[in-house]
């Protein structure tokens, strides 16, 4: 039996992977902290770099461990702390409110498939803090009167089984049944992050260098408001509620305040964060006219992705992720 086993290829992809999102992290609430101004709001930024410096050190010991080289991911270099305020100190919270339900996610995804001692001591580690932080931030919005919720619906009175396929149903129908609280839960969701995200891209495009990422981010921004639409529209066909708000501003700084690199590194998260949550709203829904729209929007989504990626590519901003051998070429030698 072997009690020092190598990183399997999950292990080496979940860390690989946080090493390059806090250092990700730790850039952007530099940027946060040189601008806050509330002092609350400024405890929970710095709270949220402090956690993603320590993670940066606990990945760099396992590297160090296995002699892996370290990824680059994002440095000094990529953010300007004496760059003007961009954002309000809400959108600070707002966005650190979406990070921390990511985080805990994404981090919670991870430990389900780690094996080694060390790594899920990491993420066991990762997926309390990102829960601590979320829990820290929903206290702070509430206690500022800012916290905006998903619908209330009335509750159930009483248990019932489905009774025929029609449930299932919703194109070609006059009469689509009411949305499952479930569903409701999901379309607000994508609905909140879309409006996090839209307002980000928004800002980043006044900063931007390139022409060709200021067009791509522009083309983001569009893609988020066809996402938030498409979703309103179904809430507002079962007369509920839309989640939204519009107290995050946005400044008139144009200058510099991150590297392109970084500012294409987080539209590429915010894309794959997009896909993670339309794939879990497909998952989770009984209707068969949301489930269309979402695979809709799915493939919008994945060719905006794959044009981030050729962006990225052609500028060298991309470290290659861990990967098998190519056994092929290997095979067919020189």
């Amino acid at each position: 039996m072997n009690h020092n086993p190598k990183l399997t290829s999950s292990e080496l992809a979940s860390l690989w992977s946080s090493y390059i999102s806090d250092s990700m992290n730790i850039c952007i609430m530099k940027h946060f902290l040189a601008n806050v101004d509330d002092e609350q709001i400024k405890e929970i930024v710095h709270h949220s770099k402090e956690l993603s410096t320590g993670h940066i050190e606990s990945l760099i010991s396992i590297f160090n461990k296995e002699n892996l080289p370290l990824p680059i991911g994002y440095t000094d270099a990529d953010v300007n702390e004496q760059a003007p305020r961009l954002f309000s100190d809400i959108f600070y919270l707002r966005f650190l409110q979406f990070m921390g339900r990511t985080g805990t996610n994404i981090n919670g995804m991870a430990l389900g498939i780690t094996y080694r001692e060390d790594v899920r001591a990491f993420y066991k580690s990762t997926v309390n803090e990102s829960a601590e932080l979320y829990d820290n931030i929903i206290r702070l919005m509430t206690k500022k009167g800012i916290l905006v919720r998903s619908p209330y619906i009335p509750y159930y009175q009483q248990v019932e089984f489905i009774q025929d396929d029609h449930f299932l149903e919703g194109y070609l129908t006059l009469h689509k049944r009411p949305l499952l609280a479930i569903e409701i839960a999901h379309l607000s969701n994508i609905i909140e992050a879309n409006v996090i995200g839209r307002t980000l891209v928004d800002g980043l495009t006044q900063v931007a260098e390139a022409k060709e990422v200021k067009k791509h981010l522009q083309e983001g921004f569009e893609l988020g408001s066809q996402i938030i639409k498409a979703i309103e529209q179904i809430l507002e066909e079962n007369h509920t509620n839309t989640p939204f708000s519009s107290d995050s501003t946005i400044t008139n700084s144009t200058i510099t305040t991150f590297s392109d690199k970084l500012i294409m590194g987080i539209l590429s998260a915010l894309t794959t964060v997009s896909i993670g949550s339309i794939g879990q709203g497909i998952g989770a829904s009984m209707r068969s006219d949301i489930i269309g729209e979402y695979t809709k929007l799915l493939a919008k989504i994945g060719k905006f992705a794959m044009k981030s990626g050729k962006i990225s590519i052609k500028n060298g901003w991309i470290e290659k992720p861990p990967q098998t051998i190519d056994r092929e070429k290997l095979q067919k030698g020189n």
